[in-house]
This record gives C-alpha cells, sequence and structure tokens, in this order.
C-alpha cells in the first residue's frame, strides 16, 4: 500500500475508537495484530482480542476519545503520537470508578 493509505488505515482506526465502534476496528485490524502496551499485563492478539480492549476501556471510559497528534509514514510503518482524554465511570482491571477526568500521551508504531 502507498504510505497515504496506510495514513488513511491508521485515521479509520483512531476514528472506530472514537465512536466506542469495536466491530469496525475488528475489521480493520489483521487476525495477526498484535498490540502491547504498558497497560496490559501480556500483548493483545488478534482481531477479538482488539475488540474485546477497546470495549474494556471504553466501559472504565464512556467518554473515552483520542486526539491525532502526529503521524509519520515510512513505508509499510505509520507512527502515530497520540492524546487520549476520558473520565473514568466504570471498573477497569480491579480499579473502581474514581469518577476522575485523565489524559494519557502514547504513541503507535503499526505496520500495515
Amino acid at each position: 500500500m502507498a504510505e497515504q493509505d496506510n495514513v488513511r488505515v491508521l485515521r479509520e482506526v483512531f476514528d472506530a475508537w472514537n465512536q466506542h465502534d469495536a466491530n469496525r476496528l475488528m475489521k480493520l485490524v489483521d487476525e495477526k495484530f498484535i498490540g502491547e502496551t504498558d497497560t496490559l499485563p501480556a500483548p493483545i492478539v488478534g482481531r477479538e482480542a482488539a475488540g474485546q480492549t477497546m470495549q474494556m476501556y471504553v466501559r472504565a471510559f464512556p467518554d473515552l476519545r483520542f486526539n491525532i497528534d502526529q503521524m509519520i509514514a515510512s513505508g509499510d510503518n505509520v507512527v502515530t503520537r497520540w492524546t487520549a482524554t476520558g473520565t473514568q465511570r466504570g471498573e477497569l482491571m480491579g480499579i473502581a470508578a474514581r469518577n476522575r477526568s485523565t489524559t494519557t500521551h502514547g504513541c503507535v508504531v503499526a505496520e500495515v
């Protein structure tokens, strides 16, 4: 795929997150998808796991929103710096709802 197409796919992934649409996310990621984050004890592997991960975070943060700060494409890779905001209104991995707003910054390196 051309770099601009890779960027488009990643934008669609973030749009799916912002719409809290796990089904759309699962259509966008490959079954070989592997996601790693320091907030989870194990990698996220496959479409189903990607959708379940989104649902877990959206249950905890029903107003979860991602803002794309920067995207850089190089060949099959797209690097995205993002900022996420939300209010914890539900339990998340054993942490009770605190009704506190939070802002988190992160970076994703995706091979498309």
